[in-house]
């Protein structure tokens, strides 16, 4: 059996569109579970704001640099990593784009590696661009003005951080698509078609 971490945002943590949090059963990381056969323990630990490695002001510990290792350590040993950030990298207020995001999750991936106080083995790591940003609504509209176009190169700058340290990559966007909504969260049909992908990469890697 294995232990798979996902380390993400509200997209894994599992909001709905708008408001709210899916049911434990429709998010992605149980639906991962489900379609490795039910063997494995899929560990959600998605926080909503949740960054690469920038300091929220306006939101407490979302950072994503400060905690992993600490997560590493508490749900250890990991035997597969999976990081899905940088959708709240691009914000307006974090001004930078998909490349820093990208940079942002290099960090994490060094980190992730670094000697742990259990020693712990390393485990294998997955990095997957976050999906395209469509037209954000409501709030978010304002929180990530000038973020649509920025979010078209998280595949090519996540890719090559990927490819450069030995990761397993996926291109979310190359899948799914947020839902029409609020053009940031996934809907349900989203959660699965993100599930089915990461399946099937890491599946031959268990």
């Amino acid at each position: 059996m294995a232990t798979i971490l996902c380390y993400g945002d509200s997209l894994t943590w599992g909001s709905v569109p708008n408001g709210g949090r899916y049911p434990a059963h429709l998010r992605w990381p149980t639906l991962l579970n489900e379609a490795l056969g039910g063997d494995h323990q899929v560990i959600n630990f998605g926080l909503p704001g949740r960054t690469t490695i920038w300091n929220e002001p306006f939101l407490e510990g979302r950072n994503g640099l400060t905690y992993i290792q600490a997560a590493l350590e508490t749900f250890g040993p990991v035997d597969v990593l999976i990081i899905m950030l940088g959708t709240n990298d691009l914000k307006r207020h974090f001004n930078i784009g998909a490349f820093e995001a990208a940079k942002g999750v290099e960090k994490l991936i060094k980190k992730a590696r670094m000697p742990n106080q259990q020693v712990f083995p390393y485990p294998e790591i997955v990095i997957v661009a976050p999906p395209n940003i469509l037209s954000p609504t409501g709030e978010m509209a304002e929180s990530f003005d000038g973020a649509v176009e920025k979010s078209q190169y998280f595949h090519q700058h996540y890719q090559k951080i990927a490819s450069q340290n030995n990761c397993l990559f996926l291109n979310s966007a190359g899948v799914l698509q947020p839902s029409t909504i609020d053009g940031v969260h996934l809907d349900t049909k989203g959660n699965q078609q993100l599930a089915a992908a990461l399946a099937e990469l890491i599946k031959p890697n268990l």
